[in-house]
């Protein structure tokens, strides 16, 4: 299966912007998203995906449950389902790659600020 990018739908809020490539309806075990980080993420959970995150360049920091972890290129981070967690950019733009196991499904998220 190939998923382009110029074919991902974009989404965001301020401080973030993403590129979602694929739904649960494209296939439903994985789902896989782009994102530029210049703020913070806003602190949320997955009740049923683990997240896996790439840094492809910048630096920052993911607050995951009530540890802060720094980040810079080339790192990997692994949040697994039902854990809370954050994130921000640390001077400048921090570029994500995220995949979800399973797929990203909406309802299953839980946030606990707008954003």
């Amino acid at each position: 299966m190939k998923f382009e990018f110029n074919k991902t739908l974009k989404f965001g809020w301020k401080g973030l912007k993403g590129w979602s490539y694929n739904s649960s309806a494209d296939f439903p075990r994985a789902s896989a998203a782009y994102f530029e980080v210049t703020g913070n993420h806003g602190r949320v959970k997955s009740k049923k995906s683990d997240r896996i995150y790439f840094v492809v360049d910048g630096r920052g920091e993911f607050m995951i449950k009530d540890k802060t972890i720094s980040v810079k290129k080339k790192d990997v981070i692994i949040v697994p389902r039902n854990t809370d967690y954050d994130y921000k950019a640390k001077n400048g733009i921090m570029k994500l790659f995220l995949t979800h196991s399973p797929a990203y499904n909406e309802k299953e998220e839980v946030k606990y600020e707008d954003f």
